[in-house]
């Protein structure tokens, strides 16, 4: 048992460098439930005419539209 619990430490260990740490390059507010929270934003792009934000939580680090923002520091 102990063997089984050592090797799952040392493969979790393992795999955490493999996960991409990433800088915010600016910060977002958005109005969620109604109060205004502050979103890291780690990528700007430009989509069909339409800038785009790679957003951290709570938009689980997907690209969103710059209209689910009230405000941000971002240029582009």
């Amino acid at each position: 048992m102990r063997a089984i619990i050592l090797s799952l430490v040392i493969f979790a260990a393992g795999c955490s460098s493999l996960v991409e740490q990433q800088t915010p390059v600016c910060d977002a507010v958005a109005m969620i439930g109604g109060q205004h929270t502050t979103v890291h934003i780690y990528g700007v792009r430009s989509v069909a005419n339409q800038t785009q934000y790679k957003a951290g939580y709570p938009f689980n680090w997907r690209w969103v539209s710059r209209g689910n923002f009230v405000s941000s520091t971002c240029q582009k």
